[in-house]
């Protein structure tokens, strides 16, 4: 699976489930984490759906370090490649 493939699919993941995202162009530097406004049991559930669609586990001390969908897209990636 390609990066470009990989960033897709959690963008759509994104849209879905976090409100004000809709619309907005996500790009990997589009912060998606508390400090744009999203909550962290918000953030768990995000998580875990993307978890689940790509059928890892991202480590929970990673996530606290992810704040751009770019930082999702590589933990993702580190996950895929083990």
């Amino acid at each position: 699976m390609t990066r470009e493939e990989i960033t897709a699919k959690i963008a759509e993941i994104v849209r879905i489930n976090l409100p004000g995202y809709e619309d907005v162009p996500l790009e990997e530097n589009t912060r998606i984490n508390n400090e744009a406004g999203v909550d962290s049991m918000t953030f768990v559930y995000v998580m875990c759906k993307i978890e689940a669609q790509f059928g890892i586990s991202i480590p929970k001390r990673t996530w606290d370090k992810m704040l751009t969908l770019g930082d999702v897209v590589n933990a993702v990636e580190k996950e895929l490649a083990k």
